[in-house]
């Protein structure tokens, strides 16, 4: 009999239990539920906000768009004097190409202007300067699409022309006239010669080096001291030799026993 009471008290406590759990369950799902109740539409018109299409705002006044640059118009960049006296206004015309500057422009009709021309095109400074058939812009310069021109009348001095020479003509009632002389026409003075100062031969004798001056010219000192000096220090079995292309060589002299040779030019070596 206590046994049966002790599993009846056990299912009265088990019910008790299993009664608060389950409260405890149906208070969650309403938190939940209500949780879901509240939250979940803000969810949704979030997402339609988000997937949907709404119209861009306009401009803000204060951040207008930037205007668009004005069209480039000719320049008259001031006026210049030709070589013919008279003067003009260089304009830097606009084209597809754009406009050349001003300074430039002044450059190119400065140099264009400054030489006598005969009216032919010419390049100047890479462009191309001409005359035309207008009289309102007569000269006109151009180069990749670029135009500079010249309005007025300024333009090149003309060439001056050619010097003729008189054409000289026989008078048939004239004999011609004969020169002679017999006195022979004088020859060209000869460069003197030089004395390029001594050298020291292999036997310990001293040479003077003169440079000599005839129809070919003179050598210089500086070659003639380098020639002399390998010739008369070098022994050798022979006294002819070849030192840089000159032919040294002794001869009968006793003022000179010894002279180098090359192109017409002469060196010689005067005994000490």
């Amino acid at each position: 009999m206590q046994t049966i009471r002790f599993a009846a008290g056990s299912v009265a406590a088990l019910a008790v239990l299993v009664g608060v759990s389950g409260c405890g369950d149906d208070k969650k799902e309403d938190h939940s539920a209500h949780a879901t109740s509240t939250g979940n539409p803000a969810a949704t018109t979030t997402r339609a906000n988000l997937t949907g299409t709404a119209p861009l705002p306009s401009p803000s006044p204060t951040h207008p768009p930037a205007p668009e640059p004005p069209p480039l118009a000719d320049v008259n960049c001031g006026p210049v004097t030709g070589g013919n006296g008279g003067t003009a206004d260089v304009i830097a015309f606009v084209s597809a190409a754009g406009r050349p500057g001003c300074t430039e422009a002044f450059t190119v009709v400065a140099d264009y202007l400054g030489t006598p021309r005969d009216g032919q095109a010419v390049p100047v400074d890479g462009w191309t300067c001409e005359a035309q058939p207008d009289t309102t812009v007569p000269h006109v310069c151009f180069k990749d699409g670029l135009t500079i021109g010249l309005r007025g009348d300024a333009a090149p001095a003309t060439p001056r022309p050619p010097v003729t020479t008189p054409i000289r003509t026989v008078d048939p009632t004239k004999p011609p006239v004969t020169t002679t002389s017999d006195v022979p026409p004088v020859p060209p003075p000869y460069p003197e010669d030089v004395n390029c100062g001594p050298v020291t031969d292999a036997g310990g004798g001293s040479r003077t080096v003169i440079a000599v001056g005839n129809a070919a010219g003179r050598p210089g000192c500086t070659e003639a001291i380098t020639v002399a000096t390998t010739y008369v220090t070098t022994i050798s079995p022979s006294d002819a030799m070849t030192v840089d292309g000159w032919q040294c060589h002794a001869q009968q002299s006793a003022a000179t026993p010894s002279v180098c040779e090359k192109d017409g030019l002469l060196i010689a070596l005067r005994a000490g």
